[in-house]
């Protein structure tokens, strides 16, 4: 059976997580990241667009953890790093980050002392080589820049698709954020559009989103989606996220402009 049309409905989704209606807009109370402690152990360089980045010039910089900015020398945007390696003898510094678009990222210093900045993977990696600042400038930015927390604070919850190509997508904020504030969009890939919610229900079997005019259900056991528009009941095809991140945060449509990363334009 097709799907009825997307403009009008109601998305119910069932899974695990809580869920609640979509909050209030709040102010960030402070975004700003402190490097007064690991200021000293930072390398300032940019790249022939102009583009600045902060990193470590030493393994866990910041008591262990992993340190990358990325933004015009003014405001820096913390990156997400999720893995890498260093090697001692060399000085070789590798940092992963998070960069949905292009299906990761990399930053980080060879063996002869050279640092890079490469963006995908396999046939699609893109790889642009990175210069020192002149002590005066890097000592200026370190010094005057806003250095801030990651900009994204989203996160992707569900996607399916029925057979005729239409998309329904489910985010959130991050858990660092509440993990709070659903949203939902449908429509075909390249161009969904938010749907209104007017309820939430959470309970043990899953959850329900309601806008309007229907309902989208994804049901957690056997592990079914539907899509509900009155006596109309179309079963969906349930996407799973991990494997359509480049999907989900370029192609569908849903995100417009930066995400933050160094690697979103390319």
């Amino acid at each position: 059976m097709r799907a009825a049309p997307i403009a009008a409905a109601v998305l119910a989704i069932f899974c695990t997580s809580s869920v609640e209606a979509r909050p209030k807009k709040k102010k960030v109370k402070d975004d700003r990241e402190d490097i007064s402690a690991y200021k000293q152990d930072l390398v300032v360089l940019s790249d022939e667009e102009g583009d600045v980045y902060v990193m470590e010039g030493k393994w866990g910089a910041q008591g262990g953890e992993h340190v990358v900015f990325h933004g015009d020398g003014k405001v820096m945007y913390r990156q997400r790093i999720f893995g890498g390696g260093a090697d001692g003898s060399t000085g070789r510094i590798d940092l992963s980050f998070w960069s949905p678009r292009t299906n990761g990222g990399q930053i980080g210093r060879n063996d002869k002392g050279e640092y890079t900045l490469t963006c995908g993977r396999g046939r699609d990696t893109e790889t642009v080589p990175l210069k020192r600042m002149s002590d005066a400038d890097s000592k200026k930015v370190l010094d005057t820049a806003s250095f801030r927390k990651p900009l994204w604070t989203r996160q992707a919850q569900a996607l399916a698709r029925d057979d005729s190509g239409n998309y329904y997508y489910v985010d959130r904020m991050r858990d660092e954020h509440g993990g709070k504030g659903h949203r939902i969009f449908a429509g075909m890939k390249g161009g969904l559009k938010e749907l209104p919610m007017t309820n939430v229900v959470s309970d043990s079997v899953g959850e329900i989103y309601a806008t309007r005019k229907g309902e989208l259900r994804f049901v957690t056991a056997p592990n079914k989606a539907w899509w509900i528009k009155g006596s109309v009941k179309t079963e969906l095809t349930i996407i799973p996220i991990e494997d359509n991140v480049p999907l989900i945060y370029g192609d569908l449509g849903v995100y417009d402009g930066s995400l933050g990363t160094p690697c979103d334009d390319m």
